[in-house]
């Protein structure tokens, strides 16, 4: 630009230097024809006296015009300068029209969530009562089961009434959860023993392993845990479940379920060999309602509902994947204090 500028000054300049030697030497004409004319000779005091006229005057109206350009270069500057200004206006107008834009949308969605949330809410509390009664018709048979037949239940007998009936407080718990979604849920934080918590949600979970999921645990020495013990199962038991889930028809799913310690934390990381999500998928992963699992029955609340409880228990989660690799959720909880 000032390559150019440069090249368009010089232009100005020659041409004024050129417009003042042409008027100068038509000056010069005029005055040595006149002097043809009237003395029938060029006379060198008339020709010097026209010479000096017609610089005179161009340094008049030089001066003249100089003052008019001089005044005609700050209004263009000036103007140039108002143009820039409301230049950037503008952009910064359109830009705050962007960002408002944005965060209408952003709002719009937030208000759309907490919407399907309270709808979800008063679901699930109206159909609770038709749920609970049959769930305590159950409980009440697998109580009078154990009753009935005490000291002849078989070992693996036993376990399954056990296991029917941890069950049922899972449907107790995630009806209240579904019921309060929209609303806080106080349940008290004490020591919880990882491991158990680990064990429990294997076991229940091992009922939706295909032939092609197995399942490691390397949680047995994991430090105790500030949290709910019930809470917890439910958020494991879920992990354990989309990671079986995600298994892919002609490969083995292995799902791997282990524990590490950092600093005051205990994070407990699940992770599988299955299909795997791409970035689009990880980046609306704790959306209400979002699931890629709608035929397989699922609602999208799930690891909704487990980012709340963690994060309730002062921890956090996170989850890292890639398409045919699989997945890895990670969960950092408080670490106990020593008991002593």
């Amino acid at each position: 630009m000032g390559a150019i500028a440069a090249r368009i000054g010089f232009v100005g300049v020659s041409r004024r230097k050129l417009i003042a030697g042409a008027t100068i030497g038509m000056s010069c004409a005029l005055t040595a024809m006149m002097s043809l004319v009237f003395n029938h000779t060029v006379r060198f005091d008339m020709m010097a006296t026209g010479f000096v006229c017609a610089i005179v005057m161009h340094n008049v109206l030089a001066r003249v015009t100089g003052r008019y350009r001089r005044r005609l270069a700050i209004a263009n500057q000036t103007l140039e300068q108002r143009v820039h200004e409301r230049t950037v206006e503008l952009e910064r107008a359109a830009d705050a029209l962007r960002k408002a834009a944005a965060l209408e949308v952003s709002l719009r969605d937030e208000l759309m969530a907490r919407d399907r949330m309270a709808t979800a809410g008063m679901l699930a509390a109206g159909v609770s009562h038709e749920i609970r009664s049959p769930l305590t018709v159950i409980r009440i048979g697998v109580d009078e089961l154990r009753a009935t037949l005490g000291d002849r239940l078989c070992p693996d007998t036993a376990q399954y009434i056990d296991d029917m009936t941890d069950s049922a407080e899972r449907i107790e718990l995630i009806l209240k959860d579904l019921s309060s979604f929209a609303r806080p849920i106080d349940d008290p934080l004490t020591r919880v023993s990882l491991a158990a918590v680990v064990a429990s949600a294997a076991r229940l979970a091992s009922y939706k392993f295909g032939p092609r999921v197995t399942l490691t645990c390397d949680a047995d020495d994991a430090p105790d845990v500030i949290g709910n013990s019930a809470r917890l199962v439910q958020v494991v038991l879920n992990l354990l479940v989309n990671a079986a889930r995600a298994s892919r028809a002609d490969t083995a799913n292995t799902i791997r379920a282990a524990t590490t310690i950092e600093a005051d934390r205990v994070v407990l990381a699940i992770s599988d060999t299955g299909t795997g999500m791409s970035s689009e998928t990880q980046a609306r992963l704790f959306e209400a309602f979002f699931t890629t699992g709608a035929d397989r029955g699922g609602t999208g609340l799930g690891l909704v509902i487990c980012k709340t409880i963690v994060e309730r228990m002062g921890g956090t989660i996170s989850v890292t994947s890639a398409l045919g690799e699989g997945t890895t959720v990670r969960a950092s909880l408080k670490r106990a204090p020593d008991e002593r």
